[in-house]
């Protein structure tokens, strides 16, 4: 479907208000306040599902068929791969969706932008109304250690974060043909935690999952972010007319696998899950740094 819909074709209904003015999108229901029980909530909950991979990865369709068994679920992605955009979102351009369906038949939308995009669009009005959680994934590889800082998977659930709304990232490594069984387990018992115990303002969790059969994993372990070693390298060629251009590649990230890591977590087996806050303060710095001699020239003493 090449157009936007009207928003009577919104699942949801997108309601409109401002008068005539269709840029002014309202949010028709608030997010929940607190977290309990499934079986004590009035109605399913909302999930909204994103990646950055794009509508048509399979990864995609794996976390919307897992998120289905907890509640009911909306599919928003960007149309086109995306990965390793960060935290990029789009200002200076206006931003088309477009209706399109997953492998399985069910419906989705597609955004001419980021992650980040996508995720601002929904919990910014488009769908009519808030939601319970935001699910990101499954990432084709994992976002380890640095990874955060590029991922567009991350930053998808860092902007659910930013908005009031629960975040959670879930990625897979890629070793051989791609069997999303364990993923789909994962992110499973990681949203039923979150939407039952709830999460704290600022926090979002990260959770990378082995290249392995559910009987063949160790389980869960609490990791904290491990270091990535990069070995990207700049390569220059020349196109047609003589005009050098240049590729950013090499081969994948290694990582130290230190213990209580998540490098080291799906290196042993483990589905590692690994809180992140939005609070990206240096507190150890903080007393160090009022020692400095930070005086503006010329001022007097």
């Amino acid at each position: 479907m090449s157009r936007q819909p009207s928003a009577a074709a919104r699942p949801g209904g997108g309601a409109r208000t401002g008068g005539d003015d269709p840029s002014l999108l309202d949010p028709s229901r608030a997010l929940r306040g607190s977290a309990r029980p499934l079986a004590e909530w009035t109605s399913r909950p909302r999930i909204l599902v994103t990646n950055d991979d794009g509508v048509e990865s399979s990864g995609l369709l794996a976390l919307a068929r897992a998120m289905r068994a907890l509640g009911d679920v909306w599919v928003i992605a960007p149309e086109t791969n995306q990965s390793t955009v960060g935290h990029m979102k789009t200002l200076m351009r206006p931003l088309r969706i477009r209706e399109r369906r997953l492998a399985d038949g069910s419906p989705a939308w597609a955004i001419d932008g980021s992650p980040t995009d996508a995720v601002s669009a929904a919990l910014l009005g488009f769908f009519g109304h808030g939601f319970d959680l935001v699910a990101s994934g499954i990432n084709h590889g994992n976002n380890l250690g640095d990874d955060v800082t590029y991922s567009g998977t991350v930053s998808a659930a860092m902007e659910a974060t930013i908005s009031g709304c629960p975040g959670l990232a879930v990625s897979q490594t890629l070793d051989g043909p791609v069997d999303w069984t364990l993923a789909e387990i994962a992110a499973r018992v990681v949203a039923r935690n979150i939407l039952e115990r709830g999460l704290d303002a600022g926090e979002l969790l990260n959770v990378n999952v082995p290249a392995l059969a559910p009987e063949a994993c160790g389980g869960f372990e609490i990791a904290r972010l491990g270091r990535r070693i990069y070995h990207d390298a700049l390569i220059e060629r020349t196109d047609p007319r003589g005009v050098p251009y240049y590729w950013i590649g090499g081969p994948p990230p290694a990582g130290v696998a230190a213990p209580g890591t998540d490098v080291h977590a799906v290196q042993a087996g483990l589905i590692s899950v690994t809180p992140i806050h939005l609070d990206l303060t240096a507190r150890a710095i903080l007393r160090r740094l009022r020692d400095w001699e930070l005086v503006m020239p010329g001022a007097a003493d």
